[in-house]
C-alpha cells in the first residue's frame, strides 16, 4: 500500500541547481529536472539509480567528520539536498554523480528529502546489511586498500552497515560462511579475483546442502539455492566473473550494482571424483595447458600477477599434449550459434525455473585425443586481456558449459590461438585445431587409464598428466566429472549492454 501511495506521488517545485532556475517534477520512481530559461535542457533519473540523499548540511558534517579536506567538500547552500546517484557511461562503466538542489524553504527540502527517502526504502530487494571478506594477498594485494578507498565510501553514503573480515589463510571464508551465524545478513559480498568469489560460494553452498539435508556428495543431487545472494569487487589477477558479469573490471560499478540490489541467476558447476564432491566453480575448469601454468606458477608467488605470464610463456614453448576422453551430454545449441549473454537475456530467462533438457534433443557424444588444453568455461571467461574470453556467447544463466577442447597441434598454431584469445573481434570458434560444443554435463578420463586408487596425480605420472586450472586454484583429482546447476547463486549484477544501448547520459551539469 505504501509503495502505490509514492507511486501515485507527484511533486513539482522550483530549485537553484549550479546557479540555475530549474522545475523539478517527481512521479512514479522518476525525477525530471530541467532549465526554465533557454538554452533549455532537460535531465531524467529514475530512482532505481539512486544512492541516496541527504540534507545539505548533514552531508557537509559527515564529510567532514570522515577527514575531507574543504576542498573536496561541495559548496551547499544552508536550505538544501544532495542527491547521489550513479549513471551508465562507455564500456559498461557506472559512475557516482551528485546533484545539489536548493530551495529557500526549508519545508519545501523537508517535503522532497523525505519522500525520496521514502522511495528508496520501498526497493526492498536493495540490501542493508552485509558481510564483507576483504582478501588483502590476492592479484596486487591492494584488496584492503580498495576497500577502504572505493568500496566502504560508497557503501556507508548509500546507508549499507558492513560487516568486514580481513581474510587471513585460504579456506578462511569457506570456514566462516559454514560456521557464523548469518540471519542478520541480508548478502555478503567478497573483494578479490575469482578464487575469493569461488571461497564464498562454495561456502554458502555447502552450507546451504547441511541446513538442507542434502549430501552435496550425491552427483544425483539437486543442490539448494543459498538465501544469501553474492556480490563481487574485482581486485584480482584476471577478475573474469566480475568482467563476464558486469562487463568491466572496474571497482565502482561493482559497489554501485551491489547498491542496486538487483540480481541474477548464476549457473554453478560441480566437481565429482567416483564418490566425492571436490569443488564447485563459476568461471572456468581447464586441464592441460591452463592446468600446467597455474601449477608451475605456485612456485613464483613472489612475482605477482607476472608469475602467470612467466609460467606461461614456459608452457606454451614446452608444448605438451595430453591424452584423454571427453564424454558429454550435448545440447542443441552451438555456442557459435547463440546470441551473446546481455541485460534480459532471453535464453537464461527461459532457463529461470531450472527447467529440465528434452530427451529427445540432447544427445551423448565421445570425444577422444591428445589435447592441448581442454575447458569447460561456466561463462565466458573474458577479462582485460582476453576480451572476447574463452567462448564470447557462453550464458550465465542456461544451465550449460562451453566445453572448448584445444587438439595438441604446433607450437605456431598455439601462438594463433593465444593472439585469438587477446583479440577484440575474433574468437576461437573457427581455428580448425579448436572443437567447440554445448553441454549440461560431461565427464573426463585421461589416458594412460587411471584407477580410482591412482586418480589423485603421483610422482611416477606427473610428467604424464597435467592437473586441472578451477577457478585459477590447483586441482590435483584428474578424472572427473561435471554437472551444471543451473542458476544456483544470485549475483549483483545489472548486466552488460550493447554499445548503441548504453545510456547517454545527461545528468550532469557542464
Amino acid at each position: 500500500m505504501e509503495n502505490d501511495q509514492l507511486s501515485n506521488t507527484v511533486l513539482l517545485n522550483t530549485f537553484i541547481i549550479k546557479k540555475k532556475r530549474c522545475r523539478v517534477y517527481f512521479h512514479r520512481g522518476t525525477l525530471i529536472w530541467e532549465t526554465e530559461r533557454p538554452p533549455y535542457v532537460r535531465w531524467t533519473l529514475p530512482l532505481t539509480d539512486a544512492l541516496a540523499v541527504h540534507y545539505g548540511d548533514d552531508y557537509m558534517t559527515e564529510l567532514q567528520s570522515n577527514g575531507k579536506s574543504s576542498e573536496a567538500i561541495p559548496s551547499t547552500p544552508p536550505t538544501s539536498f544532495i542527491l547521489h546517484y550513479a549513471a551508465r557511461g562507455s564500456k559498461n562503466r557506472w559512475s557516482h554523480h551528485h546533484v545539489i538542489m536548493s530551495h529557500k524553504d526549508p519545508r519545501q527540502v523537508a517535503s522532497w528529502v523525505k519522500t525520496i527517502r521514502n522511495y528508496l526504502l520501498t526497493l526492498t530487494y536493495r540490501p542493508r546489511r552485509i558481510l564483507v571478506f576483504v582478501n588483502p594477498f590476492g592479484g596486487k594485494k591492494k584488496g584492503t586498500k580498495i576497500w577502504e578507498k572505493q568500496v566502504q565510501p560508497l557503501m556507508r553514503l548509500a546507508g549499507i552497515e558492513t560487516k568486514i573480515i580481513i581474510t587471513e589463510r585460504a579456506g578462511h571464508i569457506h570456514d566462516c560462511l559454514l560456521n557464523s551465524n548469518l540471519d542478520d545478513i541480508e548478502a555478503v559480498v567478497c573483494v578479490g579475483g575469482d578464487g575469493t568469489f569461488a571461497e564464498v560460494f562454495n561456502g554458502l553452498i555447502l552450507r546451504a546442502a547441511r541446513d538442507h539435508h542434502v549430501d552435496p556428495n550425491d552427483y544425483q543431487a539437486a543442490l539448494p539455492p543459498p538465501k544469501l545472494p553474492v556480490g563481487v569487487i574485482p581486485s584480482g589477477s584476471t577478475d573474469t566473473v566480475a568482467y563476464s558479469l558486469h562487463g568491466t573490471t572496474d571497482v565502482q560499478t561493482a559497489v554501485i550494482h551491489i547498491i542496486f540490489g538487483d540480481t541474477a541467476g548464476l549457473d554453478i558447476s560441480s566437481v565429482y571424483g567416483d564418490k566425492s564432491l571436490h569443488r564447485l566453480y563459476a568461471s572456468v575448469l581447464s586441464y592441460g595447458y591452463l592446468g600446467d601454468v597455474i601449477r608451475d606458477s605456485e612456485k613464483f608467488r613472489w612475482m605477482g600477477p607476472q608469475r602467470y605470464d612467466y609460467s606461461g610463456f614456459k608452457k606454451i614453448i614446452a608444448n605438451k599434449g595430453y591424452e584423454g576422453e571427453i564424454h558429454l551430454l550435448s545440447d542443441p545449441c552451438h555456442p557459435a550459434a547463440s546470441t551473446r549473454c546481455k541485460k534480459n537475456c532471453n535464453r537464461c530467462i527461459e532457463h529461470m525455473h531450472n527447467s529440465i533438457p528434452d530427451k529427445d534433443i540432447t544427445r551423448w557424444l565421445t570425444v577422444r585425443g591428445k589435447f592441448f588444453m581442454v575447458n569447460g568455461a561456466n561463462v565466458s571467461c573474458a577479462c582485460s586481456r582476453s576480451p572476447q574470453g574463452f567462448s564470447p556467447h557462453c550464458h550465465i544463466g542456461d544451465g550449460c558449459i562451453d566445453v572448448i577442447l584445444v587438439r595438441h597441434t604446433s607450437l605456431f598454431n598455439n601462438i594463433r590461438m593465444l593472439l585469438r584469445l587477446s583479440s577484440k573481434n575474433k574468437t576461437l570458434y573457427d581455428l580448425p585445431f579448436v572443437e567447440v560444443y554445448r553441454a549440461r554435463e560431461f565427464t573426463f578420463r585421461a589416458y594412460p587409464n587411471l584407477s580410482s586408487n591412482d586418480n589423485i596425480i603421483g610422482e611416477n605420472l606427473n610428467s604424464q598428466l597435467s592437473v586441472w586450472n578451477c577457478d585459477g586454484e590447483v586441482l590435483q583429482y584428474v578424472n572427473v566429472k561435471i554437472k551444471v546447476h543451473c542458476q544456483l547463486l544470485k549475483v549483483f549484477t545489472r548486466r552488460m549492454q550493447e554499445p548503441s544501448e548504453e545510456s547517454k547520459s545527461k545528468l550532469c551539469f557542464p
